[in-house]
C-alpha cells in the first residue's frame, strides 16, 4: 500500500515537473498572445460584441488570424458563405503542417483530436523544435504546450474585450503582434535546426510570390510553392541516395568476385605448391 503512495507521488512529482518545462517553452507564446488576444478584444467590443462572445469563440474556434477575419466580416454584414471561403483560403496552411506531424502524432492517444484541433502557428513552430524530455509522456507534453497556448490566448481576448468595454484606444498596428511572434519563433527554429534548405525554399518562394502576386493572395501560393520545392529536393536526395546505394552495390559485388577471383589463384597456387615435391620426387627415382 506504501509502495503504491509512493508510485503516484513519483508520477505526480514527474507530471509537475513536465508541466514545469511545458510552461518555460511556451513564455515566448505568452508574451505574444497576451497582447495579440487582448488586440482582439479590443476589436470585438469595438464592433459591439460582449466580452463573452471573445471567450466562446477563442475556446471553440482559436484561430487567431482566421478571429481577427472574423470581427472584420462581421463588421461588414458578411454571409455564411463568405464567412467559410474566406475561414478556408485563409487557414488552408493547417493541412501542411498536420502532413509534416503525422509521425510526431503517432501513438499520442486520447489527446490526439485535441492537439490537431489546437495547432496555430505557434503551437506547431514549439512542437517542431522542442524534444520531449528524456523518460517523458510525448502526449502529456505536447498535450501542455497546446493548452498553455491555448489558455493564453483565451486569457488575452477575454481580458481585452472586458477592458475595450471601459477603455477608448487606438488600435492601430495591434495585429502585427501576431507576424512579429511568429517572426521571433522562426529565427529560434532557424538556429536550433542543423537542416537550412527549408528556410532558404520558404524564403525564395515568399519572396516569388510576392513578386508574381499581390500580397492579399501570396501567402497560399508561396505555401504551395515551398512544398513543392521540398518535395521537388526530397526527391533528388532519395534519387542521388538511391544512385549511392546502387554504386555502393555494385562495388561490393565487384569487390567479391576480385576476392573470389584471388581466392581461386591463391588454391592453383597451393596445389601448385603440393604437387612441385611430387613432380620432383618422380624426376629424381627416374
Amino acid at each position: 500500500m506504501a509502495r503504491n503512495g509512493e508510485d503516484k507521488k513519483g508520477a505526480g512529482d514527474q507530471n509537475k515537473d513536465l508541466f514545469t518545462i511545458a510552461f518555460k517553452t511556451t513564455i515566448p507564446v505568452l508574451l505574444g498572445y497576451i497582447p495579440l488576444g487582448m488586440a482582439f478584444g479590443f476589436l470585438l467590443d469595438g464592433a459591439g460584441y460582449h466580452w463573452i462572445y471573445a471567450f466562446i469563440m477563442s475556446l471553440f474556434v482559436y484561430a487567431g488570424s482566421g478571429q481577427f477575419l472574423a470581427v472584420a466580416l462581421l463588421s461588414a454584414g458578411a454571409g455564411l458563405t463568405e464567412f467559410a471561403i474566406a475561414t478556408l483560403l485563409l487557414n488552408f496552411r493547417h493541412a501542411f503542417y498536420g502532413l509534416s506531424l503525422l509521425e510526431k502524432f503517432s501513438g499520442i492517444g486520447r489527446v490526439k483530436p485535441y492537439l490537431i484541433f489546437a495547432l496555430t502557428d505557434e503551437t506547431y513552430a514549439l512542437l517542431t523544435t522542442t524534444d520531449v524530455p528524456q523518460g517523458s509522456s510525448k502526449s502529456k507534453f505536447y498535450f501542455y504546450i497546446a493548452a498553455l497556448d491555448h489558455l493564453y490566448w483565451i486569457a488575452g481576448s477575454v481580458l481585452g474585450a472586458a477592458l475595450g468595454s471601459v477603455l477608448d484606444l487606438n488600435l492601430d498596428g495591434m495585429s502585427f503582434v501576431l507576424t512579429a511572434l511568429f517572426v521571433v519563433l522562426t529565427i529560434e527554429q532557424y538556429f536550433s535546426s542543423e537542416a537550412r534548405f527549408p528556410f532558404i525554399a520558404a524564403v525564395g518562394a515568399g519572396a516569388l510570390s510576392l513578386i508574381l502576386f499581390s500580397s492579399d493572395n501570396m501567402l497560399l501560393v508561396s505555401i504551395i510553392l515551398g512544398t513543392l520545392i521540398l518535395i521537388g529536393r526530397e526527391q533528388s536526395i532519395q534519387r542521388t541516395q538511391r544512385k549511392q546505394e546502387i554504386q555502393k552495390i555494385q562495388t561490393t559485388e565487384k569487390n567479391q568476385k576480385m576476392q573470389g577471383v584471388l581466392e581461386i589463384q591463391n588454391g592453383i597456387r597451393s596445389i601448385d605448391t603440393s604437387i612441385q615435391p611430387v613432380e620432383d620426387k618422380i624426376k629424381e627415382e627416374n
